[in-house]
């Protein structure tokens, strides 16, 4: 089964758009399995953050942004330094590969995130 991995990236703002994220990708994983592929969403509140690092906990996050193969940043009313971090890891990962990760961002409009967040992920899924 192949798999492609995206790291979704946000600050903790915009939990209710990663939740969405990740149903989306679920929904179409139940799909893609009959097609032996399968999508993994790495986030931080569930993916690595029990983790143990020697170094900073965030080091493990830009080893997943290294070895994935999409890079998802969202944005609403703010950009976290670990957002910005994370945003440089997979840009100075891309110029190095020059093909992964592919980087798409998202800018949310605060008072009307969630129906059009819908729309535009399902037209982003669209062009993978």
């Amino acid at each position: 089964m192949s798999k492609i991995k995206i790291f979704l990236a946000s600050s903790g703002e915009l939990e209710s758009e990663r939740r969405q994220f990740e149903h989306f990708i679920y929904q179409r994983n139940k799909s893609l399995h009959k097609e032996n592929l399968f999508i993994e969403v790495i986030v931080w509140e569930n993916s690595i953050s029990n983790a143990m690092s020697p170094t900073r906990l965030q080091d493990k996050y830009n080893e997943a942004i290294r070895a994935c193969d999409i890079f998802v940043a969202l944005f609403c009313t703010k950009a976290g330094d670990f957002t910005i971090e994370e945003f440089h890891i997979a840009l100075d990962q891309f110029n190095k590969t020059k093909q992964q990760p592919q980087i798409f961002t998202y800018e949310s409009p605060p008072k009307s995130r969630h129906p059009r967040f819908h729309t535009t992920l399902k037209m982003w899924y669209n062009n993978i």
